[in-house]
């Protein structure tokens, strides 16, 4: 099997056929691309779908998500990326995460210098995912990557852009009505058989 940490899906995806072959289409021209849009847009959802969707040759090492909703700390954004790709084989939290950093800025041996160092002579795409609480970070990551690993691209997903030079933005607008409402029928039935969208469509509307 092909080198990376996606899971598979337990949902099936409805719509943003579209959407997926622009969004292959901008990786085939620029090495950093960030999904934009508000919250439940669907943007992690979509961000795996077209990586999957795309030809796994071009990423012969990999496609590696790095999840960053749980980083609290933008400190930590290039240690969870690390962990993300198996440079490391644990995560430290608390105490011992200030005191590794603390051991790291003595030696000098950053953990945005080891995920270059890893990633320097691979050719993998990069999954971002919820940058937008940890703006900054991100954007420093993406930076770093981008310049000193030829071989790497970026798909990022956020509330607002990076800003890093080179980053093109793909915003991501809500499903239109029948899309939307055929989700909302294939999420209902599989919670609720027999679940009708067509049995209350003024509420299904509403909802969506």
């Amino acid at each position: 099997p092909a080198p990376g940490n996606l899971r598979a899906r337990l949902t099936t995806f409805v719509g943003r056929e579209e959407d997926i072959r622009v969004i292959g289409s901008d990786l085939a021209r620029a090495r950093l691309v960030t999904l934009l849009g508000p919250g439940g847009a669907g943007k992690t959802r979509l961000s795996q779908e077209a990586a999957e969707a795309h030809p796994a040759g071009d990423w012969p090492d990999g496609v590696w998500l790095v999840e960053l909703a749980p980083v609290d700390d933008p400190e930590d954004v290039a240690e969870a990326a690390l962990a993300a790709v198996g440079a490391r084989e644990t995560k430290l939290r608390g105490a011992a995460a200030e005191e590794l950093r603390a051991l790291t800025d003595r030696t000098g041996d950053h953990p945005l210098d080891r995920l270059a160092e890893h990633c320097s002579r691979r050719r993998l795409l990069l999954l971002l995912d919820n940058c937008e609480h940890v703006i900054g970070a991100a954007a420093e990551l993406a930076e770093r990557i981008l310049t000193q690993c030829p071989g790497v691209r970026i798909l990022a997903t956020s509330r607002e852009p990076l800003g890093v030079p080179g980053e093109l933005l793909r915003p991501v607008e809500p499903l239109p009505d029948p899309v939307a409402l055929r989700l909302l029928g294939d999420r209902g039935a599989a919670a609720k058989p027999g679940f009708r969208v067509a049995d209350d469509p003024e509420a299904a509307a509403e909802i969506c």
